[in-house]
């Protein structure tokens, strides 16, 4: 008699803690979701910044073809680890997107190459007077640290323009 009780008892508590168990896994998994699918507020204003080697030869392969939507790289500047890209053309600024492929040249000072991309269905139809103003996260793709001395190389996917961002400030166009 004292066994089954005992048992009832025991199986009563596994029962109660394996619920409360399943229901703290199903709360903490709806967080994780919800906080993982939409960006941060200050990311929603950023370019995609992404990593692929494919993405970045297949950008620079187009551009000496003239098969993008055609821009004009105006400026280029860094507050911190935000590269701030200035073009005129294209659609929209959400039509643009910047690729890295994962190469840093460790020389002094490091180099970082990034192709910046504008992709729409249509090629034409775009009007090229208009002004973006475009915001790339760097450490979304290249990762934290300092980055003050890196130099940036931006590659027009358009068109063959490149322009560098020194550690100074200084910007050239080639």
């Amino acid at each position: 008699m004292k066994t089954n009780v005992f048992l009832s008892s025991f199986l009563k508590y596994r029962k109660i803690t394996a619920v409360l168990s399943f229901v703290l896994l199903a709360a903490l998994s709806a967080c994780q979701q919800d906080s993982g699918n939409d960006p941060a507020p200050s990311d929603k204003n950023l370019t995609p910044f992404l990593k692929s080697p494919e993405e970045y030869n297949r950008a620079m392969n187009a551009r000496t073809k003239a098969e993008n939507v055609p821009f004009t790289i105006e400026d280029v500047s860094r507050d911190g680890n935000i590269l701030t890209v200035k073009v005129k053309g294209g659609c929209s600024p959400e039509s643009f997107k910047a690729v890295w492929n994962g190469v840093e040249i460790m020389i002094y000072p490091p180099t970082i190459h990034l192709a910046l991309l504008h992709e729409t269905g249509e090629v034409s139809g775009c009007p090229t007077d208009r002004e973006h103003t475009l915001k790339i996260d760097i450490t979304q793709v290249v990762g934290e640290g300092d980055h003050a001395n890196t130099t940036f190389v931006v590659y027009n996917g358009s068109k063959v323009q490149d322009t560098t961002l020194d550690p100074n400030g200084n910007v050239s166009n080639q």
